[in-house]
């Protein structure tokens, strides 16, 4: 008798084991977002399918990407690096600045422009273009945007391009790219952030 109350204690334990892994829950129209690959997936919803976005100086860092240079602000992950994602994927591009307000505006295919225009109004209906911009993201929420047409995109923010560090990235569409490696954190004694996204 024993042995099958051990035996169903054991079953209940690994079926519960099995359901607690949850995700956050969905946001709108498709459903909970994928949690990023890794030993721990970052904080406010940032996944597979999501770009999250944050000024660099504060929460998420700078990188050195070894192809497209200087690139900061825009994240898959924990920190910031260029970007990657399968022709036709719908990607959440999301805010993770409590107040700060944000854009992601495509300002070149070829490379980054020293004084790009960067408007802050939304263009090209909601599919990633050579002339695509969001318009202003706001603290905190998202506008997605699907990726119809393969090639490398080099976009940044209205409001923080012509920051220290630049707020700029790179973001490729093709079906085998891959997001490139992620930027070391700032430092949160010189700015008074704590945690991923403050």
């Amino acid at each position: 008798m024993n042995n099958k109350l051990a035996i169903f204690a054991f079953a209940a334990v690994a079926a519960l084991a099995a359901c607690g892994g949850g995700g956050s829950g969905g946001s709108g129209g498709g459903g909970g977002m994928t949690p990023a690959s890794g030993p721990t997936a970052p904080p406010n919803g940032v996944g597979a399918m999501t770009i999250g976005v944050s000024l660099p100086t504060t929460s998420i860092g700078s990188e050195n990407d070894p192809t497209f240079g200087q690139i900061a602000g825009y994240t898959q992950n924990t920190y910031s690096q260029t970007l990657a994602f399968p022709v036709g994927s719908v990607v959440t591009i999301k805010n993770l600045s409590s107040s700060t307000t944000h854009t992601f505006d495509v300002v070149s295919t070829t490379g980054f422009p020293a004084s790009p225009s960067l408007p802050t109004t939304a263009n090209g209906g909601g599919v990633l273009s050579s002339s695509y911009t969001s318009g202003n993201i706001t603290g905190g929420s998202s506008v997605s945007v699907t990726m119809s047409n393969a090639g490398t995109f080099y976009f940044g923010c209205a409001y923080h391009y012509a920051d220290t560090p630049q707020m700029r990235d790179v973001i490729q569409v093709s079906n085998t790219a891959t997001p490139g490696p992620q930027a070391t954190p700032p430092p949160s004694s010189t700015t008074g952030c704590t945690g991923y996204y403050c």
